[in-house]
């Protein structure tokens, strides 16, 4: 895969605020972050555009301290990046300090699922901070990359697009919201597919070191979009303060984080059941052992608060109105012709007519 030149895109103001960290007084520990960002957001686009046949590439990192991820066509080019921000702050939440009460996940699970987590905690050459790291760089890139699929689609043609991760307080578009939706759904997907890769990759497999992956990689997507929920991502002094977004449907440029957690779960469990369904994963399964995943972690992040009760107590007074809005984007990403396409491209099955899992919130 040969990329097309920053600098050449830079001349032609393309794209702005170009961060050369290399040309930064940057310290050696955030040279190396910014240095392993960098390369796997460069591999990954290498791999998908070849996959796919997308021509005119370039991945760049923007001199912004806070944390977002973009794509962008212009003048027939396609664009993935993300912020100096992205990488720090990212490296910062998802530091080794969070991690190291993740053995206690499965405490009162079953004996082979506790088992596993140990197993995990103990293989030297398995780290859960690098692995939700990981985890985060492959959504966020398949998010993105989605983008530029849906850009290059017929319908929008040879229009000029520019999506960032965050939102904006823009005027309402449904169809923004839209791509949203599906660019969260192949994030979701594509994740799934690294998390069985990792698994397949250890030394010594089980179905049950599986479910811990699965959990934690679904935990993953889950804590991202808390922390932009509760806006601590971008704050550099402790201790962090949490301050919610407030809840809303037709909005903004993207849907609103609990919605997009809830398509997120919604189309990973469908996956587990389509491609994994030896597991016997249940929705609810999936739903506790994510959230207890996700609750080791803001404990350690944010001590002191409740966070996983208050998201639940969140999720469940929206929660009717997020599946019902859910169920609309997804009937209106099928009728999209582009997306529906693209779905077919890649062999996803999907129904005609959206359907909402069963999932108590409550247990």
């Amino acid at each position: 895969m040969n990329f097309v030149s920053k600098e050449l895109l830079k001349k032609q103001n393309i794209i702005k605020g170009f961060f050369d960290y290399r040309e930064y007084a940057v310290n050696e520990e955030q040279f190396q972050i910014y240095s392993y960002f960098e390369s796997s957001f460069l591999d990954l686009y290498g791999d998908y555009a070849d996959l796919f046949n997308i021509k005119n590439c370039c991945f760049y990192i923007k001199d912004d301290p806070r944390c977002n991820a973009f794509a962008i066509k212009e003048e027939g080019y396609n664009i993935i990046g993300i912020t100096n921000g992205y990488a720090i702050n990212i490296s910062k939440m998802m530091d080794k300090k969070h991690f190291e009460s993740i053995v206690l996940a499965g405490i009162n699970d079953d004996k082979l699922l506790k088992e596993a987590y140990i197993d995990l905690h103990h293989d030297k050459e398995f780290d859960f901070s690098k692995f939700f790291i990981d985890c985060s760089i492959k959504f966020t890139f398949n998010h993105e990359f989605q983008h530029i699929m849906q850009y290059n689609s017929s319908k929008f043609g040879k229009n000029n697009f520019h999506f960032q991760e965050n939102y904006k307080k823009c005027d309402f578009d449904i169809q923004r919201h839209v791509r949203e939706f599906d660019a969260d759904r192949m994030g979701s997907f594509e994740l799934l597919k690294y998390v069985f890769r990792v698994h397949a990759n250890l030394k010594v497999k089980s179905d049950a070191k599986l479910k811990c992956l699965l959990y934690i990689g679904c935990s993953s997507m889950i804590i991202t979009n808390y922390l932009f929920y509760l806006e601590v991502i971008n704050q550099s002094e402790t201790p962090l303060a949490v301050r919610k977004k407030e809840f809303y449907t037709k909005k903004y440029s993207h849907p609103h984080q609990l919605v997009r957690c809830i398509n997120i779960m919604e189309y990973y469990f469908d996956n587990i059941t389509n491609d994994l369904s030896r597991l016997k994963i249940t929705p609810q399964e999936l739903l506790n052992n994510t959230f207890k995943v996700a609750k080791l972690y803001f404990d350690s992040l944010l001590p002191g608060h409740d966070n996983i009760s208050a998201l639940f107590s969140d999720l469940n007074k929206h929660i009717d109105t997020i599946n019902e809005y859910n169920g609309e984007l997804y009937d209106l990403a099928i009728q999209d012709k582009a997306i529906r396409n693209l779905l077919l491209s890649r062999n996803i099955q999907f129904d005609d007519i959206h359907s909402v899992n069963g999932t108590n919130l409550n247990k």
